[in-house]
């Protein structure tokens, strides 16, 4: 899959990344996570880029990582997590560290590294008919990547549940849980979405960058030091 490339359209102040592999349930190879990274790094540092959204096409949105050609024949343990484990993680990372809003369209399945991928965005918005799983442990492993993702935006208890149980959710239950923002009617779902992304793009870039640097931020402060960052920045912006 050397010759493999993502997607990528700009639609004014907003930059869509299709995972472009619907033949394939949009799954990824570690390899593809590298490029996905850095891609996602490169789209957010332009400064006329006010959004960037995760979208695919056909049945899965991501049915999760594809392992297919992958060994650790030779492989050091310290090659492993940077190599193997790295791709994954550095996914992640890239996502967080996008300045502005990263919005994932979830228009089907999300399962294993795709429901990882999606509740890592900033924003979720799912199809009524999509269903998010983390099914790792019916094939003996345990998803503490997976689970990196969604702490702090999942609570606890549902997570644990999540990760034991395997079980496939629908959108309404992730959106109550915390892995999906908010669920669209399936039939409108490309209109309705299309809608909201307009309207958030419209916005400055400037107010967007503020908002999700202060909400990655202040939740590891203090009560008394995160009020007071929050009237620094306000006062930096305005």
């Amino acid at each position: 899959m050397s010759d493999f490339e993502f997607r990528v359209r700009r639609d004014g102040a907003i930059a869509r990344l299709d995972l472009n592999r619907p033949d394939e349930g949009n799954a990824m190879t570690r390899a593809m996570m590298v490029q996905l990274a850095a891609t996602l790094r490169e789209t957010g540092s332009d400064p006329s880029v006010h959004l960037v959204v995760l979208e695919a096409r056909g049945a899965h949105f991501c049915k999760g990582r594809d392992g297919k050609g992958e060994s650790r024949a030779g492989m050091t343990p310290y090659e492993i997590r940077v190599k193997m484990m790295g791709a994954v993680l550095g996914s992640y990372e890239a996502i967080a560290s996008v300045p502005v809003p990263v919005v994932a369209l979830v228009h089907a399945d999300a399962l294993g590294f795709g429901a990882a991928m999606a509740v890592a965005c900033d924003i979720t918005l799912a199809a009524a008919d999509a269903c998010f799983a983390f099914p790792e442990i019916e094939h003996d492993i345990p998803p503490t990547m997976a689970m990196c993702a969604a702490l702090g935006k999942v609570n606890a208890k549902a997570l644990s549940w999540l990760i034991y149980s395997a079980e496939k959710i629908s959108a309404e239950r992730a959106a109550a849980v915390g892995l999906a923002s908010k669920v669209l009617p399936q039939a409108s779902f490309a209109a309705d979405s299309e809608a909201f992304l307009q309207t958030l793009a419209s916005r400055p870039r400037l107010v967007l960058e503020t908002i999700k640097r202060y909400q990655a931020r202040a939740e590891h402060l203090t009560p008394e030091m995160a009020s007071e960052y929050a009237g620094t920045l306000l006062a930096l912006v305005r």
